[in-house]
């Protein structure tokens, strides 16, 4: 007889035709003699075995109690069982190579049935798990009760819960969900957090140019000055996170699918980019544990388009982990992308390419090639490298509208973007070049400290650089007249040619971004302050490139020859009044306003926390007190922000006191 009945399992020693405590005490309420029917019933019910009455006896004389002499029969007969099972589920295993594979599924079938109504004796729980999980396909009926019941799901093996998971994706949603948010609320925080050094992780750590041989520079002029801390290097804290996510997808193809299409869903949603980054570590972490062919089975088909985007995929990841499009790379790349079967995977090379770490690759890759064209004197349309970087930047900055309308046509290139503006930007990195040649020509003949930039007047526009400091001991103190420089009409003239780009193309605000922020790391100071205040974020992707730029641009003010700047009163007002503070004033209106606002976006107390952070570290070694005065006044937290925020402006101005202290 059959424990299911009507889809419902029936549970108990009542289900497999045995008395239980409910026949022993209804037998007790309607008898005359209670001692011969508590007799009949062990008669009944007790071990079926002539030559064990006998010894029954025996341990009645020496105490030993009826149910622990059963429970001992009953582990023995537990540890045979499982044994037995272990190797049919070896056996099973094996699949088509096992002659007995049929026989043997069939006997952990009717064992299951047998067994599976005393789920609840927990000397036998783990036994029938045990059974359910060597099945390869357990009665539905069976994973239904085991979903209901919150215990035996939360002990139930990870290989059971699998083909639970496989019929109910709102149960594998539940799992995955809470590894989701950890993984993408872990960047999100570096992001923002408001305390500059709290992780102590830097997505892109810059590199100080003085420390770096000039020949190098100028090979790998703004594609090697910084330096990628990528996940498998820096950030081990994720890992784990990845390898639950793949242990919970096993080799279920149809999870793993679940998988995909639901992080392809949130990043949709979201617009958070990370959920690209996590797909792509899932992919690699199965590329490096399953061979190829189950590789493929585990993704898809073992068709040309599955081979075709597994290869595209390891191809850009190979190029991320090298920072670098090396020719041969771009030769391998480009001939996929070319193929008519690229076409049918163009939605998920998209996906793979939505990476920030790729995004940032592509970016410095682009105006690294820029910047080789300007030292060959060739021209950017002619640089077939540099054009075949942009397409894969161009997929990578629409990859959101590439997936969500599944369209299989490759964006095109807008032609005003390499004929006029790539050579209007490689105006500004030819300024990078030639400031870079001369200060390091001043350095190896001064041999002395690094030139550093400072603007006589923030109206004029107008930077002057002290010539090289103390030389060595023996030699006498010399000082060579300053170099003054200005912004010239013509630069001002192609910056208004740039600006009118930069907030249409997606590519040309991203490569704009990377401009500013190689003025940094080249310390270029006259074309930061034409640049900084002219940026615009890509329309599509604002929140994600809002939070990138200003978290490397806090990160990069902290370097030792950026920080020092500080000192200067036309770099305050430009890194403050004119861009620092100008946000602020906007993400008030937008708050106020409630004006395309989202939670996800940097938020006005974000901003404001990050500032004083800001102000905190670089004054007063850096930061004037009459600069310090001025900006904190200006920076006072709104009535509506939160009290926390005005507790951190409260810890800004107590800074303060010591100088007022000494004044005094």
């Amino acid at each position: 007889m059959s424990n299911v009945e009507n889809g419902s399992v029936r549970i108990g020693l009542d289900a497999l035709n045995i008395q239980d405590s409910n026949h022993l005490k209804y037998a007790l309420l309607n008898c005359e003699d209670p001692l011969k029917s508590i007799s009949e019933f062990q008669e009944e019910n007790s071990i079926s075995l002539p030559s064990l009455k006998p010894a029954l006896n025996l341990l009645d004389l020496h105490g030993i109690k009826r149910v622990d002499f059963h429970a001992s029969i009953a582990d023995e007969l537990k540890d045979h069982l499982i044994k037995k099972v272990e190797e049919l589920s070896a056996s099973i295993k094996l699949k088509e190579s096992s002659p007995t594979y049929e026989e043997d599924c069939g006997k952990l079938e009717d064992l299951l049935e047998k067994s599976f109504p005393l789920i609840f004796n927990s000397r036998l729980t783990p036994l029938i798990l045990l059974i359910m999980k060597s099945l390869p396909n357990v009665n539905q009926n069976y994973l239904d009760f085991i979903q209901s019941n919150e215990k035996l799901y939360s002990i139930a093996p990870i290989e059971l819960k699998r083909q639970i998971w496989t019929n109910n994706p709102n149960v594998f949603m539940n799992e995955l969900q809470p590894l989701f948010d950890k993984f993408t609320q872990y960047f999100d925080e570096i992001l923002t957090s408001s305390d500059l050094n709290a992780s102590g992780i830097s997505f892109f750590t810059a590199l100080n140019h003085v420390n770096i041989d000039m020949p190098i520079l100028k090979e790998n002029l703004l594609l090697s000055n910084t330096v990628y801390t990528y996940l498998f290097k820096s950030n081990k804290k994720q890992i784990p996170v990845v390898n639950e996510i793949c242990k919970l997808i096993g080799t279920s193809s149809s999870l793993y699918q679940l998988t995909v299409k639901t992080l392809t869903d949130l990043f949709i949603k979201s617009h958070n980019w990370f959920y690209s980054t996590l797909k792509s570590l899932i992919v690699n972490k199965f590329h490096e544990s399953l061979s190829h062919e189950n590789l493929l089975n585990l993704i898809g088909s073992a068709d040309l388009p599955t081979e075709l985007i597994l290869k595209f995929g390891n191809l850009v990841h190979i190029c991320l982990k090298e920072r670098k499009i090396e020719a041969k790379r771009a030769k391998e790349l480009e001939s996929i992308m070319e193929s008519k079967k690229f076409e049918r995977i163009l939605p998920e090379a998209a996906f793979l390419l939505a990476d920030p770490f790729v995004v940032d690759m592509l970016a410095r890759n682009s105006l690294s090639l820029l910047n080789k064209c300007v030292q060959n004197e060739l021209l950017p349309r002619n640089c077939t490298e540099l054009i075949f970087v942009l397409r894969l930047l161009s997929v990578s900055l629409l990859s959101r509208d590439i997936i969500n309308s599944q369209t299989n046509k490759e964006p095109k290139i807008d032609s005003a973007l390499i004929t006029e503006y790539l050579p209007n930007l490689a105006y500004f990195i030819t300024d990078f070049y030639e400031k870079l040649y001369d200060d390091s020509i001043g350095t190896l003949s001064n041999q002395a400290q690094s030139i550093t930039s400072t603007l006589l007047s923030s109206s004029t526009g107008m930077i002057t650089s002290p010539a090289a400091g103390n030389v060595a001991s023996n030699s006498s103190k010399t000082t060579s007249p300053p170099i003054v420089l200005k912004i010239s009409t013509k630069k001002l003239e192609i910056l208004s040619s740039v600006k009118s780009l930069i907030g249409e193309n997606e590519i040309c605000s991203a490569l704009f971004l990377y401009l500013v922020i190689g003025c940094f790391e080249l310390n270029d100071w006259v074309n930061l302050k034409a640049l900084l205040p002219s940026i615009k974020y890509p329309t599509n992707n604002s929140v994600y490139f809002e939070k990138l730029f200003i978290y490397q641009f806090l990160i990069i003010l902290l370097e030792k020859s950026v920080i020092e700047q500080f000192k200067h009163d036309w770099f305050v007002q430009l890194i403050f009044d004119d861009f620092l503070i100008v946000i602020m004033r906007i993400k008030d209106e937008q708050a106020q306003l409630q004006e395309n606002y989202q939670k996800s976006d940097l938020s006005s107390e974000m901003l404001y926390e990050q500032t004083y952070k800001l102000m905190e570290k670089i004054f007063p070694n850096y930061l004037s007190l009459n600069n310090f005065n001025r900006l904190v006044e200006i920076v006072k937290p709104k009535k509506n922000h939160a009290n926390t925020l005005q507790i951190a402006y409260s810890k800004l101005k107590s800074k303060l006191d010591p100088v007022n202290e000494m004044q005094l």
